[in-house]
């Protein structure tokens, strides 16, 4: 129960003018803070709390979650280190519940985590049996895109994603594509290199043209034009932004 909920429970009790009221209540005591926040995840993990703040807390955890918690546990550990690392290239920018002033969405970031762990450029220093991984250089090759992104795309950058469709759930979804396309093209067999600022930003300038971040249209193809600001934040629309961008990559950056 919440603190506020608690209070309101309590409120009622005692304006209730009954002599005795059995009133069931859960509690632990502890003095380690981890496993206040391990309880807390358990407790709440099955009622309507933000599932942002269940994420902010799960990589200050080491108890056994739910499946579905367990795998997001290394994914939502890197995104609190981009976004509260010092000079990190998304610090303070990714909207949670302990930083709401954000301009991205945390399940934005956690998808594009996600997607790159299982099958893109991450995957390279994954652990597949823990489902764990180097950190460190993981960190680094994330750095180095979304840094390029910002210079690239500097007017679209670090604004509303209402002015911006870069910084939204589908502009987001697609470039974490986009940079592990780029990646594979930079990045040779049995080797784990990291590709770096410079690789990511001489491509990226070449698509500038083919990007409608806060103006203009989409062209699809086809006769197939769609406003900057009506793609949504939805399957349909991620996978044609998606299709697109890494068609032009290939088309017009790697041939």
């Amino acid at each position: 129960m919440s603190l506020k909920k608690s209070a309101i429970a309590s409120l009622t009790l005692r304006e209730a003018n009954l002599e005795e009221f059995q009133m069931p209540i859960n509690a632990f005591i502890t003095n380690s803070a981890q496993e206040q926040r391990e309880q807390f995840i358990l407790v709440n993990s099955t009622k309507p709390l933000p599932k942002g703040l269940i994420y902010e807390l799960l990589p200050y955890t080491e108890t056994k979650l739910s499946k579905t918690l367990q795998k997001r546990r290394f994914p939502a550990g890197l995104l609190d280190k981009l976004n509260y690392t010092e000079n990190s290239s998304l610090e303070g920018m990714i909207k949670t519940a302990t930083n709401p002033d954000g301009f991205i969405k945390d399940n934005s970031i956690l998808k594009f985590l996600e997607n790159s762990l299982a099958e893109g450029a991450l995957y390279r220093f994954r652990d597949p049996d823990t489902g764990l991984g180097d950190e460190e250089k993981m960190l680094e090759l994330i750095n180095n895109f979304w840094k390029a992104v910002s210079v690239v795309f500097k007017p679209a950058w670090g604004i509303n994603p209402k002015n911006s469709r870069l910084m939204h759930g589908a502009g987001i979804t697609a470039m974490g594509h986009l940079m592990d396309a780029i990646s594979d093209r930079y990045h040779s067999e049995n080797q784990t290199e990291i590709t770096t600022y410079e690789q990511f930003k001489g491509d990226l300038e070449q698509l500038v043209p083919f990007c409608k971040w806060t103006n203009g249209y989409w062209d699809f193809g086809s006769d197939h034009k769609i406003k900057w600001n009506e793609l949504q934040n939805i399957s349909k629309d991620i996978q044609l932004l998606t299709n697109y961008l890494l068609r032009k990559y290939r088309f017009e950056v790697w041939n």
